[in-house]
């Protein structure tokens, strides 16, 4: 590839050119707000590290629906396991 000299600048070297890339870079770009997710406004029991008592497995029926959902809200608020979540809010409702 034969070299043919330098090549020609894309913006000619005029005052009009200046203003206009002066304007350019004192424009700032628009940046959309994010927003933040929805609150929860109710209160759900929070993780408590200490078992006062000891644990014994139990068996009962849900619709399927309900489990799933009772898994997102466990995990929503940041339960491993759903019967970890249960008995929390069972133990923060005893006496309501």
């Amino acid at each position: 590839m034969a070299f043919n000299g330098p090549k020609k600048n894309a913006f000619e070297n005029t005052k009009q050119t200046h203003e206009k890339m002066t304007e350019a870079l004192n424009n700032k770009p628009e940046v959309e707000q994010i927003t933040q997710p929805p609150v929860v406004t109710y209160s759900m029991p929070t993780k408590t590290p200490i078992q006062k008592e000891k644990v014994k497995p139990f068996t009962f029926t849900l619709k399927p629906s309900n489990r799933k959902a009772l898994n997102r809200i466990a995990r929503r608020h940041g339960f491993s396991s759903t019967s970890a979540f249960l008995d929390e809010w069972i133990e923060s409702n005893k006496d309501a």
